[in-house]
C-alpha cells in the first residue's frame, strides 16, 4: 500500500496474525500498537484495529474464500 487507510491497516494487521499463527489479542497489545504508530505518527488509537474487528475481518475473508469456490 502507498497510502494509509484503515482498511489497509485491518488486512494487514490480519494477515500479520493469520500468517504467523499469532494471537487476536495481538490487535490490543500495547507494544504491536506503538510500532504501528511509529510507522505513521498522525495515527490515533481509534485508526488501528482491535481483535474484534480482525476477527470479523478473518471471518469475512474466510466466507468470501469458500463462496469462491
Amino acid at each position: 500500500p502507498t497510502e494509509f487507510s484503515r482498511a489497509a491497516i485491518l488486512h494487514a494487521v490480519t494477515v500479520h496474525i493469520v500468517l504467523n499463527d499469532e494471537a487476536l489479542l495481538l490487535a490490543e497489545k500495547e507494544s504491536f500498537r506503538n510500532c504501528l504508530v511509529i510507522m505513521r505518527p498522525k495515527t490515533v488509537s481509534k485508526d488501528l484495529p482491535s481483535r474484534a474487528q480482525v476477527r470479523a475481518h478473518i471471518d469475512k475473508e474466510f466466507k468470501d474464500h469458500i463462496n469462491a469456490i
